[in-house]
């Protein structure tokens, strides 16, 4: 009879164990994403004071105010919509409900904004906090097209196309090539384990359409099409907004794994594939090592395609972060960002597409060219639950899918508004300021004495007064 006891006691302790086990386990989830959300607010942080100090001081608060924006009306439009796309959409088309009998409809009930695990509950820890996990990337994937717009955007156009992209686009391409259910992952073994081409190709793919529509700054080319060059108003901002950005990243590289710490060895990609913290952070670190360096020698040196060949190394190792070794990281980051500096250059002189911040380069150029180099340098690495064998065609087919899902819906998108006339602001505003026109006449303090905005010429030395280059633009746009 004591012996009978004895084994129930241990039968219940053991019970008591394997639950506060698990209970741990939750908490810690809950509490891994909530500091990889405040961290990544640094990623915004960045891009604010980024784009600030690359636009001349008479956009600076315009510059300011529109990344602020982008959080108030992103935040509502993910919560009701861009969650459901993100969990009802794996499949493909047409949508799952969520009685449907595909293991993803549990997915799926959890992201209808009304449903119980929603909101405030006291039997799912995980929800709401991974949730704002993806909610952070979404402000991110609107941000990436921000600083491309500079200094000739309407407000109100940048935020409906900010809403379009970070609630809808991106995260229609993550449930099918982002997700354990995506048809993509499931069917072909697609592999991008740190969303290169998810969120910042598809990103840089939707500027790419905007811009064609929006046009460039007046006064950026000559009658010949020879590129001039508009002097940031503080070089300095713009470095340390892209450090900024570098340190959030590590946050945003740790929000996309999956704690499983009841298993070995306790990590999981997106994919639900096993991984590590230490192997991420490796290459991420690695990544901009290496972009740097490679940036740097094609650059000769220029201070801003250097720190921007960084984020372009990280972009183009994040697809295979889970699975490259450190020195193919090096490597394929160097030759990521040098070849990210000759991208943005021909956007630049050959395309004569004005992309204030190289956003379509950076972003777009280095995240598909990180699709490739998984295709190339990881095929066969099983991917997701089903085990697929990643290939260079599988890899392919992503970028088949992403580059015209990006680059259609912001090129229709702006057409649209350009139609409308809602894209862009008047002439008239473009040359005296947004600031000037939209707050007051000078928001910095009387102490702080304008310097002449100028511009540099083709030749790298003439300076040339912008205001007189861009009044002579507008004569002959009204002559015309």
């Amino acid at each position: 009879m004591i012996e009978a006891l004895i084994a129930q006691a241990t039968t219940l302790e053991e019970a008591a164990s394997a639950e506060s086990l698990t209970l741990d386990s939750v908490i810690l989830g809950e509490q891994f994403y909530f500091f990889t959300v405040v961290l990544m607010w640094l990623i915004h942080v960045g891009f604010m004071t980024y784009e600030t100090g690359v636009a001349r001081r008479k956009n600076a608060l315009a510059t300011a105010m529109k990344n602020i924006l982008t959080i108030a009306v992103v935040t509502p439009s993910f919560y009701y919509f861009g969650w459901w796309i993100y969990n009802c959409n794996q499949n493909g088309f047409p949508p799952i409900g969520p009685n449907s009998s595909d293991f993803t409809s549990a997915v799926c009930q959890g992201g209808i904004p009304w449903s119980d695990i929603f909101g405030p509950n006291f039997t799912n820890n995980i929800n709401l906090v991974f949730f704002l996990a993806f909610l952070l990337f979404s402000w991110t994937t609107a941000s990436i097209m921000s600083g491309a717009l500079l200094e000739r955007v309407r407000l109100s156009a940048y935020l409906l196309l900010a809403v379009l992209l970070g609630s809808a686009v991106w995260i229609l391409d993550a449930a099918w090539g982002w997700s354990a259910g995506g048809w993509m992952t499931l069917r072909f073994g697609f592999h991008d384990s740190i969303a290169s081409g998810v969120v910042h190709g598809v990103a840089g793919a939707f500027t790419l359409g905007v811009l064609f529509n929006l046009g460039p700054r007046i006064g950026k080319y000559t009658k010949e099409g020879l590129s001039r060059t508009f002097r940031p108003h503080n070089i300095h901002m713009t470095l340390m907004g892209l450090m900024l950005i570098f340190t959030g990243f590590y946050a945003f590289y740790a929000a996309c794994l999956v704690i499983v710490s009841t298993t070995v060895p306790g990590w999981a990609n997106i994919y639900l594939s096993p991984t590590t913290l230490g192997s991420i952070a490796m290459i991420i670190t690695f990544g901009f090592a290496g972009g740097f360096t490679g940036a740097y020698f094609t650059s000769r040196g220029d201070p801003f395609w250097t720190v921007s060949g960084g984020l372009a190394g990280v972009i183009g190792v994040s697809a295979g972060a889970d699975v490259y070794a450190p020195t193919l990281g090096y490597l394929l980051a160097a030759l990521t960002g040098g070849l990210t500096v000759y991208a943005g250059n021909f956007i630049e002189n050959k395309m004569r597409v004005d992309d204030v911040v190289g956003a379509v380069s950076v972003h777009g150029f280095a995240g598909f060219m990180g699709l490739l180099w998984v295709g190339i340098f990881a095929a066969g690495y099983p991917t997701g639950i089903n085990n697929v064998e990643s290939s260079l065609w599988g890899q392919l087919l992503g970028m088949a899918v992403f580059l015209p899902l990006g680059f259609l819906t912001g090129w229709l998108a702006s057409k649209v508004l350009k139609m409308l006339n809602l894209l862009r602001v008047p002439p008239e505003v473009e040359i005296v300021g947004i600031d000037r026109v939209e707050y007051r006449e000078d928001i910095h303090a009387p102490e702080y004495a304008h310097d002449e905005d100028l511009l540099i010429e083709p030749d790298g030395v003439t300076r040339t007064p912008v205001v007189a280059v861009q009044t002579e633009e507008l004569r002959e746009l009204v002559r015309r």
